[in-house]
């Protein structure tokens, strides 16, 4: 389903997806899993890891500032690992990283994950859907397992451990 540029079709230059149509093609299957995602609650169930995934297989344009890595991070740490909840994310870690926090930006893996956006099958049922979320988000964070260390650390900070 990949859009494609003459005969041949342009990979993402961030995730990797071959068939994307670049990074604009990339982007605009993401933004239509969102408005499903917002339509559908049983689509949301999976909001956090898709949107965390995305955005870490994407960081040139989502990862900017530290702030916005640890959000990202720390988001999938939370989930795939102290199992909490995929629809929505703590105000807690909100509140943890608004305002004058200084926090340093670590270098960023430039391998993301094995598993892209592209992988996903748009048309399951929720069921499945949300099991390909989750193994994609699965690959994500072992891509980053050089961070997850500070991930794990900025969860406890933001958890007030």
């Amino acid at each position: 389903m990949g859009t494609v540029t003459g005969n041949c079709p342009r990979a993402c230059d961030e995730c990797g997806w071959e068939e994307a149509g670049g990074r604009e093609g990339c982007r605009a299957r993401f933004e239509e899993y969102l408005a499903r995602d917002f339509s559908d609650a049983r689509y949301f169930r999976s909001h956090r890891l898709l949107v965390d995934s995305y955005c870490l297989q994407h960081p040139d344009q989502y990862c900017r500032s530290a702030k916005s890595l640890a959000a990202h991070l720390v988001e999938l740490c939370r989930v795939l690992e102290a199992g909490a909840g995929a629809a929505a994310g703590p105000d807690r870690l909100r509140r943890w990283l608004d305002g004058a926090r200084e926090i340093d930006k670590p270098a960023l893996p430039r391998w993301r994950g094995s598993t892209t956006i592209g992988d996903l099958p748009g048309d399951a049922e929720p069921g499945v859907w949300a099991a390909a979320v989750r193994a994609w988000a699965q690959a994500t964070w072992a891509a980053y397992a050089d961070l997850q260390p500070l991930a794990r650390a900025w969860l406890a900070a933001a958890s007030g451990r």
